[in-house]
């Protein structure tokens, strides 16, 4: 990449001392100084440089208030040279090299012949003065010509060589054309800017050029108006010469064209350098026109802002956000929490994200994710539960147990469980295989119409990818990812391992199924483990004392192995109980069962 005046000036900045010592090698050191008689170079101490610190290069010379600037100025004018030779003279001390990348052969443009016209004095200068609000000054300095009852704009390079020349009627709506073919594209307004200027204007049309130039400000407009592609190759031609604005304001139309052009030069000479510039009237000319007064030209000059990448904000721009992560308002939620208060607000399940429950088959991931729902339903989510592995009768059997807490509810008690999980589930009617781009098409749908905001597949293996398919594995969690992220919801996904239990070692992230970019897209990964050991062991006690010691003993591990936006990651048990099919961590022991329905105020779900 190009190395541009902003870089350049910082490169110099930081070697601030050296820069001095070699611009004005009879002065010294004096503190945090360079000092020296003035910008001759002879010794003494009226002119100083900065040499560190946050004004690092800034100069002044105290016998002459209007001498300064940073080291740039200071290169130019202890040379004697102009901005674009000290930029060249810098470039070489620091040893940067210009960049000559192939590029075809330079087009051969046609110099137009000079057209043949004179100063503005009757028809031409009546409109510019009159109609259009153009100072005498500024007709002059941008040796505009009059051709009969045509303006003549001559597109001049910085050497005088006339490059462009174009025409138009003065009346309104009238369209200026060149007055030659295949001549070269530049910007029009060279021949008054000071070769020294380190900011200038950039408009879509030349009266809006000659009217910035009216309210007392550099500016030159692009050949051929608003638009990106062919309507800018003027950059080409011009790259090397907008090196010396460090500065650069796009005060293009207010309108679609004008806004496409601001893009297509901020893109091509730099959006760190480029200022989009918001006018109160659709150009220049009309604000010139209708009265718009300098200072408030300078203002909107003042407040223009670069073109940054969609998503780039500072830090106090997320005040709010981050001030509710640490002190949420009342009734606020930060995320869904587990039914299991050993967790507590220590796995939370926060909107934008993805979570990734895993383990060997026969853990039970569908069974805790289950319980889990219904406790999310209570806490006041809408969950869209699509399991492609089990039939939906299937999944409210069990349900209806966990939400009852018996293992054999009675026909009452199942029709007001059912009842109670209207009001917050979802279930997708489907079962075997299901590409992800219809699934987020069903899920785009229950977002909308029913406000889902936690979102279950049961599971990897059934989203329509070979098991060995690892570029359609990561395509698959990448469009989860950016889908949560857009809808501002939950995804929890179910994905199995890579093989069963050994020697009870309990298996880790990288025992998932699948490509690694699985579990490194994922921001949540709960891995489940089951002590069958344990398991028989209870069911094989001798006497109900024994029974009771091995009881004692989770039969569960629920470890959180991942936890991208949280503090905590490890392992709690959990004691699972067959009659409702709920599990409990140790601190929900003393009261075994929950019974959503008990105290149930009947909330239907509404869409």
């Amino acid at each position: 990449m190009r190395t541009d005046i902003t870089e350049i000036a910082r490169l110099l900045a930081a070697r601030a001392e050296a820069v001095a010592a070699h611009l004005l090698p009879q002065g010294s050191r004096d503190g945090n100084e360079w000092r020296a008689g003035s910008v001759s170079g002879e010794p003494g101490k009226s002119l100083g440089v900065h040499l560190a610190g946050p004004k690092a290069g800034i100069w002044s010379d105290f016998a002459d208030s209007d001498t300064g600037g940073d080291l740039l100025d200071l290169w130019r004018r202890v040379r004697g040279i102009t901005l674009g030779e000290a930029l060249g003279e810098a470039r070489e001390w620091l040893g940067i090299a210009t960049p000559k990348p192939y590029r075809e052969p330079k087009k051969s443009y046609t110099r137009p012949q000079r057209p043949v016209c004179h100063a503005p004095q009757s028809r031409v200068l009546d409109y510019l003065r009159e109609e259009r609000n153009i100072s005498g000054d500024v007709i002059a300095r941008y040796h505009i010509g009059e051709s009969g009852n045509d303006i003549i704009f001559p597109f001049l390079l910085p050497d005088g060589t006339l490059a462009l020349a174009k025409r138009r009627k003065a009346e309104d709506g009238a369209k200026p054309i060149p007055t030659a073919g295949n001549c070269e594209p530049i910007l029009f307004g060279w021949q008054a800017i000071d070769p020294n200027a380190r900011e200038v204007i950039l408009t879509e049309g030349e009266i809006d050029a000659l009217s910035w130039a009216t309210y007392g400000f550099a500016a030159m407009s692009v050949p051929f108006g608003g638009g990106g592609g062919d309507k800018q190759q003027w950059i080409e031609n011009d790259f090397e010469r907008m090196d010396q604005f460090e500065r650069i304001y796009l005060s293009t139309d207010m309108d679609k064209p004008g806004e496409e052009a601001a893009i297509e030069i901020a893109d091509r000479l730099g959006r760190h350098r480029c200022l989009r510039v918001q006018l109160p009237r659709k150009d220049a000319n009309e604000c010139l026109k209708q009265g718009i007064s300098r200072e408030e030209m300078a203002d909107c000059l003042a407040k223009a802002v670069t073109l940054d990448p969609e998503g780039l904000r500072r830090p106090s721009e997320f005040t709010d956000e981050v001030m509710a992560l640490f002190w949420p308002k009342d009734g606020a939620k930060l995320g869904y929490r587990t039914p299991y208060k050993k967790l507590g607000d220590d796995l939370l399940f926060r909107p934008g994200e993805v979570s990734l429950w895993s383990g060997s088959s026969g853990v039970g991931k569908s069974q805790v994710l289950s319980d889990c729902v219904v406790d999310w339903v209570d806490q006041g989510s809408r969950v869209c539960l699509c399991s492609l592995e089990m039939r939906p009768e299937e999944s409210l059997k069990r349900m209806c147990r966990q939400v009852v807490g018996v293992r054999k509810p009675t026909e009452d008690a199942i029709r007001r469980a059912l009842f109670w999980l209207d009001r917050g589930l979802l279930l997708y009617d489907r079962l075997g295989k299901e590409r992800v781009k219809s699934l987020i098409t069903v899920f785009d749908f229950a977002r909308g119409k029913y406000g889902c905001d936690q979102f279950v597949i049961d599971s990897l293996m059934r989203l329509g990818i070979d098991s060995d398919d690892y570029v359609g594995q990561e395509r698959a969690m990448y469009e989860l990812v950016t889908w949560a992220l857009a809808r501002n919801v939950h995804v929890h996904l179910v994905a199995h391992t890579r093989k069963g239990e050994k020697d009870g070692v309990i298996q880790g992230t990288e025992d998932i199924k699948g490509t690694m970019e699985i579990g490194a897209n994922a921001f949540n990964i709960i891995i489940l483990w089951r002590n069958r050991k344990l398991e028989e062991q209870i069911n094989a006690a001798k006497d109900e004392e024994e029974r009771k010691k091995l009881e004692e003993r989770p039969t569960v591990l629920f470890n959180v192995s991942k936890q991208r936006n949280g503090d905590f990651e490890g392992k709690i048990g959990l004691w699972f109980d067959m009659d409702s099919y709920q599990y409990q961590s140790a601190h929900d022991r003393s009261v075994w069962k929950r019974n959503y329905i008990r105290h149930d105020d009947q909330m239907e779900f509404v869409a």
